[in-house]
């Protein structure tokens, strides 16, 4: 096999490796930029919603960037109408959030449902941690204005796409960045593992010249 043969396979990861960046991107949006299927301001106390495909969902709280929420003062209970079956709420292992200019999100709770009408409530109580409670109380900040904090229902993935994202980026930037190297110092890599090409060769003797 001739060198430039070596060269053009080795620049092909490139866009490979874009190829699983934009797949991989395409996996998380649908975690984080997911489609709103309820929002209420905090002092609603009360939503009813419907889902339509079944699937994994996710509730999410929106407000004020550097203000507290008032996360450690509420529980969420979520019902199934028809049944009045409840729905367990566990919450998220991750904790995604995302930041606009002014405001952020981040993920409380996810939940697998049915298609049908659901009610989602919001009672007195706490659902988080001894420990987060305490870092809650110990956060330097202004109390969030209810008016502006809300609570949200998106739909959502599957928590092993996330676990999956990390070493598809790892992989994705090694085919990017290692392609990329690969191709200009393709003589060398062939000559390590004694592969002799005709533009190898022409290769080592120029730089043994030198």
């Amino acid at each position: 096999m001739s060198l430039i043969l070596f060269r053009v396979l080795f620049f092909c990861l490139v866009p490979v490796g874009i190829f699983i960046l934009v797949k991989t991107i395409r996996m998380l949006k649908g975690i984080f930029a997911g489609e709103v299927i309820a929002e209420i301001p905090f002092t609603q106390q009360e939503v009813l919603f419907e889902i339509t495909r079944p699937g994994v969902y996710a509730i999410w709280q929106k407000g004020q960037l550097f203000r507290k929420t008032p996360v450690d003062k509420f529980q969420l209970k979520l019902n199934k109408i028809a049944s009045g079956e409840a729905i367990s709420l566990p919450q998220s292992f991750f904790r995604p959030y995302i930041n606009g200019f002014d405001t952020g999100r981040m993920e409380m709770n996810r939940f697998s449902a049915e298609s049908g009408q659901y009610r989602l409530t919001v009672v007195e109580g706490t659902s988080v941690s001894v420990f987060e409670k305490l870092a809650f109380n110990l956060f330097p900040a202004k109390p969030v204005d209810y008016s502006q904090y809300f609570i949200q229902v998106r739909e959502s993935r599957p928590i092993y796409y996330m676990i999956a994202a990390i070493p598809l980026f790892t992989l994705a930037g090694f085919c990017m960045i290692g392609g990329m190297v690969a191709g200009f110092i393709a003589p060398d890599i062939l000559a390590g593992l004694g592969i002799q090409t005709a533009g190898n060769l022409q290769y080592l003797l120029r730089m043994n010249c030198c």
